[in-house]
């Protein structure tokens, strides 16, 4: 009985079975190499290029300005503003341009807050307006750097 085991021939496997595992293998190894080959593409157009991205702490791009003490148009008398400024430059390069040009921007602040009135700085639109046109002044005078914000450190109206 033993040697009657030994000589029969194993039952064949379902024909569906053996396709259903050679399908799965392939679908397994088709993906796998698909997702290699998308993972290891390089984007842009085939070129890989690392970008250096610095950026400054705000303490290095700020520069503050001794205080101005400008008189301006009141509704009886001459009135004082006290007034001082930091400006938020757009790179510490932009902050260093700014410096050699203190002379210019120092004036330029002056000349633009001696013709206003008083009524034209004491609400909070005057000041965003202020704030606005002196960065735009101040944008035209510098050649390279940028003025991103203009910060009222002190603004006292006597």
């Amino acid at each position: 009985m033993a040697e009657e085991e030994a000589n029969e021939e194993p039952k064949p496997k379902s024909p569906w079975m053996l396709a259903f595992a050679v399908g799965l293998a392939g679908a397994l190894v088709g993906g796998g190499v698909a997702f290699i080959a998308i993972s290891k593409a390089p984007s842009g157009g085939g070129q890989v290029v690392e970008e250096e991205v610095v950026t400054a702490t705000f303490s290095e791009r700020v520069h503050s300005l001794d205080p101005f003490v400008v008189n301006v148009s009141g509704e009886a008398y001459p009135r004082y503003v006290k007034l001082s400024l930091a400006f938020e430059m757009n790179s510490p390069e932009a902050k260093e341009e700014l410096v050699e040009r203190i002379a210019q921007i120092r004036d330029l602040t002056i000349l633009m807050l001696s013709t206003k009135r008083l009524s034209d700085i004491e609400d909070f639109e005057g000041k965003a307006l202020l704030k606005d046109d002196l960065r735009e002044r101040i944008n035209a005078v510098l050649e390279d750097g940028k003025v991103e914000s203009v910060l009222f450190t002190e603004f006292v109206v006597q």
